[in-house]
């Protein structure tokens, strides 16, 4: 672990995408406690609405299993391509940012919504923003650090194995797309079941 750690520091990307990662997470868990009480409520009919749909049994599995892997595999596809291009690193940031501020926001709103004795529900709610976000991290750092190598090598005019890299970057795309395939099946299927027994 603590070589993890220390290789971590000693890389300034990974470094700088944790602190982003982190600071976003905080402010999406801040966030709800700042807006006023007509949008808390908003946010607590909302969930409420969710957890009353699981409940009742009209939760439609097979549409949010399409809308879930659909939104996804998009996002995933989109940072993949971003990272082909020098002027994608912005954008991919904000990815970044957005897809930690979605965790903080998501884990937040369920204590809003339920309290303190929420916290099983919100750590079960927020699992797929979770994961996804993980996901989206790692995919990002990948797109980066790609984007980097082309830019190193068409101004600086390093040598690379291109071959190799562009093999390794499309075999990092294919897993990316399997992953939020699963991620998709655990948030339309396991987190609603159960929400219901909880």
């Amino acid at each position: 672990m603590k070589k993890l750690i220390n290789k971590a520091m000693k890389n300034k990307l990974l470094s700088i995408l944790i602190i982003l990662g982190f600071i976003s997470i905080v402010l999406g868990i801040l966030f709800p406690a700042i807006i006023t009480n007509e949008n808390k409520e908003l946010i607590h009919q909302s969930i409420s609405s969710f957890i009353t749909g699981i409940k009742d049994g009209k939760t439609n599995y097979i549409s949010a299993f399409i809308s879930s892997i659909t939104n996804n595999i998009l996002v995933f596809f989109f940072i993949w391509i971003l990272g082909i291009s020098i002027i994608g690193i912005p954008v991919i940031l904000f990815i970044l940012i957005f897809k930690g501020f979605l965790v903080g926001f998501s884990f937040s709103s369920i204590l809003i919504t339920y309290g303190p004795g929420g916290i099983i529900k919100a750590i079960v709610y927020t699992l797929p923003n979770i994961m996804n976000a993980l996901a989206a991290f790692l995919l990002c750092y990948y797109a980066i650090s790609f984007s980097i190598m082309i830019y190193r090598s068409v101004f600086k005019k390093e040598t690379r194995n291109w071959q190799t890299i562009v093999r390794r970057y499309i075999k990092i795309g294919i897993f990316y797309i399997a992953f939020s395939i699963i991620i998709s099946v655990i948030e339309s299927y396991l987190i609603p079941k159960l929400l219901f027994f909880l």
